[in-house]
């Protein structure tokens, strides 16, 4: 590998880890506003963040691009819906922060990717192998014992799992430049965020109308606290390999885990350690199959 093409390689790898690592502390950035209910928090995040990617895209031209997709209707009728499910994924991911769940927001970002070789087998006929159905049935077996164990599903780590799967599946069907692709769901949702935080407003309700200037500065940090790992995301992604990036991935549900156990305090019981211990089992195994996938392709190339 010539030197360019290496030092190329080591940025990719340190902005997929940066990114990893700042979508890992976003729990951070939502306790800090756990006096702000979840639903006018998703608002802010919608608004902010919209305006913030169409800077990023004028800055980067590409306005085209969104013309292409907002003139073909069944590309944006697609948008719309992966707009509605990354908006409950972004709603129920600042609700558990804010009532101090995040310890089962993690263990939702952590089955994600195996619900997700599941949506692919269940609606598009992909095979998984048997390591990957093993890791699959692990977790699996995590969420019922959760449920046997309080008697009720956890709902926050499973709508963490099927909306971002959903999402995914969605996106694959109607392909876009990460950067583009969120402004346009940002975009969609912003009418009905804005109709939520006017009707906040007549009710004298709206938190960011009535806080401080550091609140308000705070608030408005969601549109680059949400679209900063996204490009950095996007530059890694498109020079790693894919047994890398999902590998890597795993550093975001690890930090959230850590944060809900280290920062927030939040309980580790026997219960819940019995429920980990499913899912990381799951996950290892589905990381195994990923490497050796890998190496079974590197070693099928000329």
């Amino acid at each position: 590998m010539s030197a360019p093409a290496s030092q190329k390689l080591h940025w990719a790898a340190i902005s997929a880890l940066a990114a990893y690592v700042l979508w890992g502390a976003f729990g951070l950035y939502f306790k800090a506003l756990s006096e702000v209910s979840a639903l006018e928090v998703l608002c802010h995040r919608i608004v902010w963040s919209v305006a913030f990617l169409a800077l990023i895209i004028t800055l980067t031209k590409k306005w085209p691009h969104v013309a292409e997709i907002l003139a073909n209707r069944k590309r944006l009728f697609l948008f719309a819906l992966s707009a509605m499910l990354i908006s409950i994924n972004w709603g129920v991911y600042i609700y558990a922060v804010i009532s101090g769940q995040a310890l089962e927001g993690s263990m939702g970002y952590f089955i994600m990717p195996l619900v997700a070789v599941l949506l692919g087998a269940v609606f598009f006929a992909e095979r998984f192998s048997k390591m990957q159905g093993l890791a699959i049935g692990l977790a699996l077996l995590g969420v019922l014992y959760q449920i046997l164990a309080y008697g009720k599903l956890p709902w926050i780590a499973v709508s963490l799992a099927l909306s971002f799967g959903f999402y995914g599946m969605l996106r694959k069907k109607s392909p876009a430049e990460s950067v583009v692709g969120l402004f346009l769901e940002t975009l969609i949702m912003t009418p009905i965020a804005l109709f939520y935080m006017g009707f906040l407003f007549s009710q004298n309700a709206l938190y960011f109308t009535t806080a401080n200037i550091d609140m308000q500065g705070l608030l408005m940090l969601a549109g680059p606290v949400t679209a900063v790992p996204l490009i950095l995301f996007a530059f890694g992604a498109r020079q790693l390999r894919y047994s890398t990036v999902g590998i890597l991935q795993y550093i975001n549900p690890t930090c959230q885990f850590l944060l809900a156990i280290f920062i927030f305090l939040e309980p580790f019981e026997l219960d819940k350690l019995v429920t980990f211990g499913f899912i990381w089992a799951g996950v290892l195994l589905y990381s195994m199959s990923i490497w050796q996938q890998s190496r079974a392709k590197k070693a099928a190339l000329p």
